[in-house]
């Protein structure tokens, strides 16, 4: 008389938490790994525009403090403008 093969494998038998990821794993993982590095260097660009931004301001100040002329309000309307109707 034969035995009947059981329908398990040994693959079956170990647990999910311990069985190798598969490809699909991967290919989200390494593309998170790839956003996550775009995001790291989008914040460095962000902070060296930042920087070059503040240094611009200042020397914005320091020439408009050498001329003696206020700088200019870009959000007011100059004096004497007439307005369309």
């Amino acid at each position: 008389m034969r035995m009947k093969k059981s329908s398990t494998s040994a693959e079956d038998l170990v647990p999910p938490e311990q069985k190798f990821p598969s490809a699909r794993y991967f290919q989200i993982h390494f593309h998170f790994q790839y956003l996550q590095e775009i995001i790291a260097d989008l914040h460095l660009q962000m902070e060296n525009a930042n920087q070059q931004i503040a240094e611009l301001q200042r020397q914005l100040q320091l020439n408009h403090a050498v001329n003696d002329t206020p700088p200019h309000d870009f959000g007011k309307k100059p004096e004497g403008c007439l307005e369309r109707g």
